[in-house]
């Protein structure tokens, strides 16, 4: 009996861990990708962030990838870059631009997973 608990535990743990959404975040600047990439993992996320999308072309080897946050004034060339590797990458991945201050971007950002569904 003892070691189906522990089996069922796992099983449990593996599907919770299976269920955390992925964020990428691009951003013109460092420190606004920084702020917004502790918000959201705070919020339960798993996220990474970039200010430039020549590191998440080379750097970046996600599983899964559920969607990407653009912050600031994103270069639009840089933008065409990401869309296209996503596109290649992880079709169903979605996009959210953010314009505005941190205070709203975990709510906003649940509310796009949530209107996806």
């Amino acid at each position: 009996m003892g070691l189906n608990l522990v089996i069922s535990h796992r099983t449990k743990k593996g599907m919770e861990e299976n269920s955390v959404k992925h964020i990428l975040i691009l951003g013109k600047h460092q420190y606004m990708v920084d702020n917004i990439q502790g918000i959201l993992s705070k919020g339960g996320y798993e996220v990474n962030g970039f200010d430039q999308v020549e590191n998440i072309i080379e750097e970046y080897q996600p599983s899964q990838l559920d969607m990407i946050v653009f912050t600031g004034a994103v270069n639009p060339s840089d933008y065409s870059e990401l869309m296209a590797w996503k596109d290649e990458k992880f079709p169903n991945a979605l996009i959210f631009e953010h314009h505005g201050g941190p205070a709203t971007v975990l709510e906003e950002v649940q509310e796009k997973f949530q209107s996806a569904q």
